[in-house]
């Protein structure tokens, strides 16, 4: 058992010797393809098309995160597949526009809790773009084809009827407190009521306010009832997300380092031949 454990050790420094030797051999070779693909990866930062990372918060009380999922998958296969047409129609935004969005991406952050009839999901949308001042005109493009599908329109629409009359509902009540308050503080209601009568009058105030609140709550649910509300728009940033610099560096060594690899391959392929054909003449 031992002398195989010496066996194995002699042989894997027998390989790290060959390894060392081998590359004594073909230093220059390998520090010329090392900075040959390291020069490629930088003209290739600097000659390569920038590209710059946005993103922007949305809040939806209507939108689900599957529904939004599937639109921009399917813009996204229309960006992929160079549809600039198809892209410039759904955003409403030109095709040089069009032509300039790589990518997009939705995806949910979470639920806002709020003292609200309903919970707003918030999205996360993130751009990548060639060109920084298509992000306006890019930012009303989603927002418009997030709101105007049939979907979203009938459950806008179906939204703001039941604020409408849970509103006026409320407006009523408070109108009938408000006048069954002024027949207590009149003594109306106490001469109209037969028999003694346990009643605290705070109580009617405590409900109007208590029916006023609710109010206020509808009418600021009506005012936000549109299907997209912006709450962080695109962010622009001046330093580009792709290339990376250190990437493009790296790879570019890397792919040196492949070829320099390809070549000492070649000419050790070359020599065992070159000492076959010896041993046979032999």
């Amino acid at each position: 058992m031992p002398d195989y454990k010496k066996e194995d050790e002699i042989d894997l420094l027998e390989l790290f010797l060959k390894a060392v030797n081998t590359f004594r051999a073909n230093f220059w070779l390998i520090a010329c393809f090392f900075l040959v693909g390291s020069t490629i990866g930088l003209v290739y930062f600097f000659s390569s098309k920038k590209v710059y990372e946005s993103k922007m918060i949305v809040s939806s009380a209507i939108l689900t995160e599957s529904y939004t999922k599937i639109l921009f998958e399917n813009a996204t296969k229309h960006i992929k597949e160079g549809n600039t047409n198809k892209i410039s129609g759904q955003f409403h935004i030109s095709e040089a526009a069009a032509q300039s969005i790589v990518s997009l991406e939705i995806e949910t952050l979470g639920v806002s809790e709020t003292n609200v009839v309903k919970e707003n999901d918030r999205f996360l949308i993130t751009a990548e773009v060639f060109d920084l001042q298509i992000l306006p005109d890019l930012q009303r493009g989603i927002i418009d084809y997030l709101e105007n599908n049939d979907f979203v329109k009938v459950r806008v629409e179906q939204n703001k009827g039941f604020l409408k009359q849970m509103l006026a509902a409320v407006e009523k009540e408070i109108n009938d407190m408000e006048q069954f308050k002024v027949r207590i503080f009149n003594g109306d209601f106490f001469q109209s009521a037969k028999g003694n009568i346990m009643f605290d009058p705070t109580t009617v105030n405590s409900k109007i306010l208590e029916l006023n609140e609710k109010k206020i709550n509808y009418q600021n649910l009506l005012q936000l009832s549109n299907s997209v509300q912006v709450i962080e728009d695109f962010s622009r940033f001046e330093k580009q997300s792709q290339p990376t610099l250190s990437i493009s560096l790296m790879s570019g060594s890397m792919v040196g380092i492949f070829f320099v690899a390809l070549v000492i391959g070649f000419k050790s392929i070359r020599k065992l031949i070159s000492m076959a054909d010896a041993a046979k003449l032999k």
